[in-house]
């Protein structure tokens, strides 16, 4: 791979659409727009191949760095695209086509990742990458499907990760063919906001109780727990405030490997397809700390006279 630095817009058809950055010199550090050119270029190949899927799940993708231009700092990429199955794709002219689809589809999410005049659907937003899949017919048939909800979810929490690099006075944009639409820097959405968009029903379980190894405790108390239930693993976010405390100040002694003997919450989170999503545990009070007994502490090794 060849790359250039140059002042000059690379002549089309070599680049699909670019990612520009317009930092403010002399403020913040200087790997900020490196690490965040980075992280867009990674959510742009994971959102690649997952959109391809909606024409033809023999199609890879492989993201190409074309030029970068001095100045800002405007990188130009590309997609290409290998079919193990070409006879699946009628027109012989489908990585034009299917290239141009990535490119409409990534600006189609972007663009509404970065609205928040209207009320946002997920179920909108899948329908109308499905109706630019469907606009390339390169299968002459009726059958190309949405994205899955949750590689939608996961677009749009590494494009906010990307944002997260950037300081206030630094300027976004993604440019392509259609037109260019601005990162708003200031517009940033609580993970729990971005999980609930694929999120159509949640159904919870009347409060049980249930005794969950510790796989890795939360001594910051920010984020869930690591737990064990059988040999299933899960996260548990813990709502005992008064135990919290406690086990925070040292007066609680929890180890890998011990159990929680508590009360537990269970919901079950529905997509709009009707899959299940997600299982989420919340422990509203821990009554006891169940200590791993065997657990057999190491004996002293003597070494012979």
């Amino acid at each position: 791979m060849e790359i250039i630095l140059s002042d000059t817009k690379p002549a089309p058809p070599a680049a699909d659409f670019a990612f520009e950055i317009d930092f403010k010199k002399g403020e913040g550090s200087a790997s900020r727009v490196f690490a965040a050119t980075h992280d867009f270029i990674k959510a742009c190949e994971a959102l690649d191949a997952e959109l391809v899927q909606s024409i033809d799940a023999s199609i890879e993708t492989v993201m190409m760095l074309e030029d970068i231009e001095i100045g800002s700092i405007k990188t130009w990429l590309r997609t290409a695209l290998l079919s193990v199955n070409d006879d699946a794709l009628k027109d012989m002219d489908w990585k034009k086509q299917v290239g141009s689809y990535l490119v409409k589809a990534k600006y189609a999410v972007i663009k509404w990742t970065e609205t928040e005049d209207a009320p946002q659907r997920l179920p909108d937003l899948r329908r109308e990458i499905q109706r630019i899949a469907a606009e390339t017919d390169v299968r002459h048939l009726p059958d190309y499907s949405p994205p899955s909800p949750n590689a939608l979810v996961n677009a749009m929490r590494d494009i906010q990760r990307t944002k997260a690099h950037l300081i206030e006075g630094d300027r976004a944009t993604m440019i392509t063919p259609n037109g260019e639409v601005e990162m708003r820097l200031s517009l940033r959405w609580p993970l729990e906001d971005i999980e609930a968009l694929a999120v159509a029903r949640t159904l919870s379980q009347p409060a049980s109780p249930m005794i969950l190894a510790v796989k890795k405790p939360d001594y910051l108390g920010t984020s869930r727990w690591d737990l064990r239930h059988g040999k299933r693993t899960i996260q548990a976010k813990i709502e005992d405030e008064p135990w919290l405390r406690r086990f925070q100040q040292r007066a609680v002694d929890v180890r890998p490997g011990d159990a929680l003997q508590c009360t537990v919450r269970i919901e079950l989170l529905y997509g709009h397809d009707n899959e299940l999503l997600q299982e989420r545990y919340t422990i509203l009070s821990v009554e006891e700390v169940l200590v791993n007994r065997f657990v057999i502490d190491e004996l002293p090794f003597d070494e012979p006279d």
